[in-house]
């Protein structure tokens, strides 16, 4: 396989080009030349420079590649510009689909998010692929309405014969490297005295950035994932609570733990959004109303059409991928 791999700077893309090495294949990594691209050199892969946003930036990475798989967008659930989301993820997919046609690409991966399917995963039982996409466009949506009009671009590709594509719905990528789910989860559980909002023990599904990145490696060279999507979860509903506990135990200690009014959680996130905006910053914050309100609704997922299709297990538990990271973090000199 000669593949090409956007996002390549960010978690999952990094792992997708990690593994793909591994494997054998060869690979280039298309990235912004203000990226940081010292993990991605210490793999081997060849770097190139370009932009998902900029058509004429495509052509020349995409020269000699068979396989794209595509992982670039803008990923910050619940806070920025909607321009910003279509510019990156929904125009960006768009230039590299019709890239990725005209330079005759034979497979295209698409990587989306199980945030698509709105509040269809929030139910008792676990939603599949078939679940219905509810979505209401709003500033607290843009991620996932952004993935989900993306994802439409790629079955319209793949419908109209101009590309062979599948994509892959992730649903909480954790693992070492990861700046956003883990890093805060990280930093909350650092604290020795730990406030939660309200319920703040739904059902979740972490999966490790290293298995997800199997599973698409698995529908790319798959002709059963021809215009499929593939939910990529754990076998059973995981309880937040739990995943605590392990980066808990991986940090090796104990906490004192209390619970306040979900309305007061959700007030302090609205002034702490405000006052990141007043200052001008475009960093997200450490908590926002977004992240407050999963605490409180979750998602309940089932993967198991990956495993039937596609032959993927998790070989990464929740231990050994919160040790993975608590020992990745510490080696690393970085500010909370």
């Amino acid at each position: 396989m000669r593949a090409l791999v956007t996002g390549g700077t960010g978690l999952l893309g990094g792992y997708i080009v990690e593994t793909l090495k591994e494997e054998g294949h060869e690979v280039r990594a298309l990235v912004r030349r203000s990226s940081d691209t010292s993990h991605l050199k210490n793999t081997g892969a060849e770097v190139v420079y370009g932009d998902v946003s900029d058509f004429s930036s495509l052509a020349p990475a995409l020269r000699g590649m068979d396989t794209v798989f595509h992982a670039a967008g803008k990923v910050t659930p619940g806070w920025g510009q909607w321009e910003e989301f279509e510019n990156t993820t929904v125009k960006g997919t768009q230039n590299m689909l019709q890239a990725s046609s005209e330079a005759g690409i034979d497979r295209f991966l698409h990587v989306s998010s199980h945030s698509v399917m709105g509040n269809t995963c929030l139910n008792d039982k676990p939603a599949d692929e078939t679940a219905p996409c509810t979505i209401h466009f709003c500033r607290d949506t843009y991620y996932d309405y952004a993935k989900l009009e993306a994802e439409k671009a790629v079955l319209e590709f793949h419908n109209q014969g101009k590309i062979k594509a599948s994509i892959i719905r992730p649903a909480m990528i954790y693992g070492p490297r990861d700046r956003l789910f883990t890093d805060r989860v990280y930093r909350h559980m650092s604290n020795r005295f730990i406030i939660w909002p309200g319920r703040s023990n739904p059902r979740c599904a972490p999966v490790f950035a290293g298995d997800v990145a199997e599973c698409a490696i698995l529908a790319a060279t798959s002709d059963k994932a021809l215009g499929q999507i593939y939910l990529v979860a754990p076998t059973e509903p995981v309880w937040f609570k739990d995943f605590c506990s392990e980066m808990i135990k991986a940090l090796g200690g104990w906490r004192l733990q209390m619970t306040i009014p979900y309305f007061t959680a959700q007030i302090s996130c609205l002034l702490l959004e405000s006052w990141t905006k007043i200052i001008g910053s475009k960093k997200m914050p450490y908590l926002t109303r977004s992240s407050v309100r999963f605490l409180n609704e979750g998602m309940n997922l089932d993967g198991s059409k990956a495993r039937r299709d596609l032959g993927w297990e998790q070989k990464v538990s929740m231990e050994e991928g919160c040790k993975l990271y608590v020992q990745w973090r510490q080696s690393q000199q970085i500010k909370d």
